[in-house]
């Protein structure tokens, strides 16, 4: 395992995430963030990390959770802990965030449901994605802790399940982000697999279909996003596959040492919850100064909403409640 994870760049990779998280926040969906045009350069270049994004994120994490992975007789103490680590912070900053997006001048109340308990069972702005993600530990602990899928063969077997309910769940409610858990759960299963069996996963012949299948996906997802094709490209579907498990095996493969996002991804989990406060609030101030500049919106947002968060992390581990109750951390 040691010698594993000496080989990747995994904190910087999750710094490279964090970066692509918050620009797409920062230039929004229609109707929220920069508000650019659709045919805007921002808005294509976000929307061409689309089908990367989130699968990184999510590989990232079962790739780390394959390090210690839970044992049979631990799924208590392993559910604690991500009780602590994932849904206290979800809980706080969910009601924090809601509470400033409905009251606060400029912010985009309209994207907020009118019933305030909803945010706590369905998906609710970016924080769904802690749904999910307690959603997926839950499964793939649940198989660990009874030796389900500690060899190739179950496990190629649960991989392909994973992929069965990536196409067939699709719930209209969409309660505790059900449907983003099973679209993402291949990609944990993915990062969990080249962490357990790397020695399949180090052969060249492998790790050479991962940029083809790359290349294919995003040559096919460019054409839909540059209107060269009328299909539309969405989470679920082969293309994002190709891109997402294909970007993140390669992206795994030749990410370099950086300082810089080495740094930003020690604070990965404090950016993610916090970015969104942060980038927000510094487009707001801008543009009630009458500096509506697009690049300069950007820039600054996206460098706030990446160095606030971090500064948040560092008072909050100074307090033991503080801790627990805003990173999640013991």
């Amino acid at each position: 395992m040691e010698t594993t994870n000496a080989r990747y760049n995994v904190t910087e990779l999750r710094g490279l995430a964090c970066l692509l998280l918050v620009a797409y926040h920062t230039v929004g969906v229609p109707g929220a963030g920069m508000h650019v045009s659709d045919d805007s350069l921002y808005r294509y270049l976000t929307s061409s990390f689309e089908l990367i994004r989130m699968p990184l994120f999510t590989f990232i994490s079962g790739f780390v959770y394959a390090a210690r992975p839970v044992r049979e007789g631990a799924l208590v103490v392993f559910f604690s802990k991500k009780v602590r680590r994932l849904l206290l912070p979800f809980l706080i900053v969910s009601t924090v965030f809601y509470l400033l997006q409905t009251n606060a001048p400029g912010s985009n109340g309209t994207h907020a449901p009118t019933e305030m308990w909803r945010i706590y069972v369905f998906s609710y702005a970016h924080l769904w994605y802690l749904q999910a993600l307690f959603a997926i530990f839950a499964v793939v602990a649940v198989a660990d802790s009874f030796g389900l899928i500690g060899r190739p063969l179950p496990f190629a077997a649960a991989f392909a399940l994973s992929l069965v309910a990536f196409v067939a769940i699709d719930t209209q409610a969409n309660v505790w982000s059900v449907n983003e858990a099973a679209t993402l759960l291949p990609h944990f299963m993915l990062g969990v697999a080249v962490r357990r069996f790397a020695g399949t996963f180090g052969q060249p012949r492998v790790w050479a279909l991962a940029p083809l299948g790359l290349a294919v996906g995003l040559a096919i997802h460019q054409a839909s996003l540059l209107h060269l094709t009328d299909m539309h490209i969405g989470w679920k579907s082969g293309v994002a596959l190709l891109c997402g498990m294909g970007g993140a095996l390669t992206l795994l493969r030749v990410m370099p040492s950086s300082k810089v996002l080495r740094t930003i991804g020690g604070a990965s989990y404090a950016i993610y919850l916090y970015h969104t406060f942060f980038s927000a609030a510094v487009r707001i101030v801008l543009l009630r100064m009458g500096w509506n500049s697009d690049l300069l919106v950007f820039g600054t947002s996206l460098a706030t909403g990446i160095a606030g968060p971090m500064v948040i992390e560092a008072l909050a581990v100074q307090r033991p409640w503080s801790r627990v109750a805003l990173v999640g951390r013991a």
